[in-house]
């Protein structure tokens, strides 16, 4: 892996205003951008709408150095406008060079063992398009960055901010994503049973304020 001097964000999430894997993209390509690396940014479901935007998509994958793919876990697998992005890059003829390709994969989960068939179809992907592979991120409890900056974040979720410090300060160098990163993304912000525990007083508040009547453990349909 050669050092890059143009980095693209293909940023994977459906959401149509800020996402989590937004944020995380977004905060790996400032980083990158500190170390002199020229930066821009995708959204997939903008890029397979038109014939238009798809042109762009392929422009910009064919003259960026490194492609960061930031999305979130739908069902063990990528959203569907992410997945679609991928193809049409696939099926594009092949740029000159092998552009390096990362992905970053969240999820609301506190266990990262759900999104590990999600990067390796990634990690399929850059085989079969003819990029060169250097690495995965996993954020497991992805559900507390919410969308914001990470750096309004940085005490909660100071573990992902170094994971992806040091992710920045390889890719600019030409090396792929460190073990050391992996271990921190994947360290959850909080620990599990605290975790579940925010969870269940979100789904119970949720019930609350929308709810007409009855419990959530109701089994209308049983």
């Amino acid at each position: 892996m050669k050092a890059p001097k143009k980095a693209l964000l293909l940023v994977g999430s459906p959401k149509p205003g800020d996402s989590t894997s937004g944020s995380l993209g977004g905060y790996l390509l400032e980083e990158l951008e500190k170390r002199g690396v020229a930066t821009e940014t995708i959204r997939a479901t903008k890029a397979v709408r038109t014939e238009e935007a798809t042109e762009g998509l392929l422009a910009a994958v064919a003259s960026a150095d490194l492609v960061v793919f930031s999305f979130p876990l739908y069902i063990d697998s990528l959203p569907a406008p992410a997945i679609r992005a991928l193809e049409l890059i696939a099926e594009a003829p092949a740029a000159a060079g092998a552009p390096a390709f990362v992905a970053i994969c969240q999820s609301g989960f506190p266990e990262v063992d759900h999104n590990e068939v999600a990067i390796e179809i990634c990690r399929n992907f850059a085989r079969d398009a003819g990029f060169e592979w250097a690495g995965g991120l996993i954020l497991a409890a992805g559900g507390m960055v919410g969308g914001q900056p990470l750096r309004k974040l940085q005490g909660m979720m100071r573990s992902a901010v170094k994971a992806l410090d040091l992710t920045a300060e390889a890719l600019a160098a030409g090396r792929s994503v460190p073990d050391e990163a992996v271990r921190l993304m994947a360290k959850p912000p909080i620990p599990k049973i605290g975790y579940r525990f925010m969870a269940n007083w979100g789904w119970r508040a949720q019930f609350k304020k929308r709810g007409r009547g009855g419990s959530l453990k109701d089994q209308p349909f049983a």
